[in-house]
């Protein structure tokens, strides 16, 4: 009688302690995800410094055979978490890939890209490394980090956000105040049920003529863990596995996690924000709304 009254208790104390042992896990892996979020604000910074200008979102290659000179959807191109590799301390594999060197991203589809970089992955998502079934096109390297490119409704070739296609912002164009406005934020591969879109730390394959957003950044078009429409949907949305929200990283290069009840208005769901500015979550992202957030 006596051992089940003991073995009750420590099923009890188990079934008690199992919550705060998750919990515990769930706070280390935040906090190694902010840690990776710091390292990618250095890696800006001092890209930044070195170049006088950001990274470009994503780069369409001169001299690409794949190119028709019509806007081939064929044409592969390196992404912004390519180019700041030397400056998170992987410069071996930028040097391995021959970025910045002349050479084309298609070169290494089944080489340098399929190389997972840790510092790009949240350690709460649960997928794969490399050939995530959540990633859109390239299957190489999965990446849970993503550049805001617009607030609402844009085009890779000029978002209001921080980055875009083929050059990039300097600081002083982020007029809302580098503290004041989003650079990057999570996205992760699966979502209450759904698998969504993992972005390629290596880039984007449809660099010419089709939409690397899914691949290499993300949008305020749609609310903050939101899996409830369509791919595309899910590629551009904030998302992660940290219960409420998600990690961002503001440009100032400081780290906060936004709550996925945030202000935020569209029309009806499943329909996207196309509005003008006129949310919380959006002035945070556009670069230029003279609409400063300070506390949030």
């Amino acid at each position: 009688m006596e051992l089940l009254v003991v073995i009750a208790i420590i099923g009890v104390l188990i079934a008690l302690l199992l919550p705060a042992v998750q919990q515990a896990r769930e706070a280390a892996r935040r906090m190694q995800c902010s840690n990776n979020l710091k390292q990618i604000g250095l890696g800006l910074h001092n890209y930044h410094d070195t170049f006088q200008t950001l990274p470009p979102m994503v780069i369409s290659p001169v001299g690409d055979a794949d190119d028709n000179g019509n806007g081939a959807d064929e044409v592969e191109g390196w992404g912004w978490a390519a180019f700041i590799l030397p400056f998170i301390e992987q410069g071996a594999l930028h040097e391995q890939a021959g970025i910045t060197q002349g050479n084309l991203l298609e070169n290494e589809l089944t080489d340098t890209m399929l190389v997972p970089v840790d510092a790009y992955r949240c350690p709460s998502d649960t997928g794969k490394p490399v050939g995530d079934a959540a990633q859109r096109f390239l299957k190489g390297g999965g990446m849970n980090y993503a550049v805001y490119n617009h607030s609402r409704s844009g085009n890779l070739n000029g978002g209001d956000a921080g980055f875009y296609r083929h050059s990039g912002r300097n600081f002083r164009d982020v007029v809302d105040g580098l503290s004041n406005t989003l650079a990057v934020g999570e996205s992760c591969s699966k979502l209450n049920g759904q698998t969504m879109s993992l972005k390629s730390w290596a880039g984007c394959q449809q660099s010419l003529g089709g939409n690397c957003i899914d691949e290499v950044a993300i949008s305020g078009r749609w609310p903050i863990n939101d899996s409830t429409g369509s791919t595309d949907q899910k590629g551009e949305t904030l998302s992660s596995l940290h219960p409420g929200g998600a990690m961002v990283l503001m440009f100032d290069g400081s780290v906060r996690f936004l709550s996925e009840n945030i202000e935020f208005i569209r029309t009806a769901s499943p329909a996207n924000n196309t509005s003008n500015i006129d949310s919380l979550y959006e002035y945070l992202i556009c670069v230029d709304d003279n609409n400063p957030i300070g506390d949030f």
